[in-house]
């Protein structure tokens, strides 16, 4: 695990890339995302907690390698609450849906899990002494979301998958999707923390990597 900044950290790489955010409270620990690698997150030990005091897991969008342990999640943290946008929740919480969930690409199973919340706007979610702004921003997936945190003075973007890929079986929208680029920038955070490409810091270099997505991806 890596410290990224105050409260939060990167656990792994595992499919995509993990987040965990500590919220200083009972509230326990927060993960965004889940990745493919169980035993990766049940190493997880920070600030005197661990794999135990987790307690809430927020889905940024349905495919499988941000949710494929979230069914083993539950099973071994039975009150472990999941939280993502309406709009992507039909694919987290049925089977039958390998195109959306990007299985069939993997040549895996999908394995259900209930959300504890659906959002459909955007959502200020507080848990323990953090707030968790989670916003709707479409494209790779109609219920794409990113999440923004404020710690130690600064805005950390958790913006997953903001390069692509884009896909009919994803039900993706280019059009959606420069309008959801257009606006992360517009928030002015100070980190990106993305899926696939790792964390961007400072601000400047989290507006190029967005930008120069965006353009390659709208030619």
């Amino acid at each position: 695990m890596k410290q990224i900044i105050e409260n939060i950290w990167h656990v792994g790489d595992s499919g995509c890339a993990v987040y965990l955010v500590d919220t200083r409270s009972d509230a326990g620990l927060v993960l965004i995302d889940a990745g493919m690698d169980l035993e990766m997150i049940r190493d997880i030990a920070v600030n005197g907690l661990g794999f135990e005091d987790i307690r809430h897991c927020i889905l940024t969008h349905c495919h499988i390698d941000h949710t494929a342990v979230c069914a083993g999640l539950s099973r071994d943290l039975p009150g472990l609450r999941f939280y993502a946008h309406a709009l992507d929740a039909p694919p987290i919480e049925e089977s039958g849906h390998d195109g959306r969930t990007a299985a069939g690409w993997y040549g895996i199973t999908y394995e259900p899990v209930s959300l504890y919340r659906q959002f459909d706007a955007d959502t200020v979610l507080t848990l323990g002494r953090m707030d968790f702004q989670c916003l709707h921003i479409p494209g790779h997936t109609p219920g794409s979301i990113a999440v923004m945190v404020e710690s130690a003075g600064k805005k950390v973007l958790f913006g997953q998958d903001l390069h692509g890929p884009f896909s009919d079986d994803f039900f993706s929208d280019l059009a959606d999707y420069k309008k959801s680029m257009d606006r992360l920038l517009a928030l002015d955070a100070d980190i990106l923390c993305e899926g696939h490409f790792g964390i961007f810091q400072p601000k400047e270099r989290m507006r190029e990597f967005i930008k120069e997505h965006r353009e390659r991806n709208l030619r």
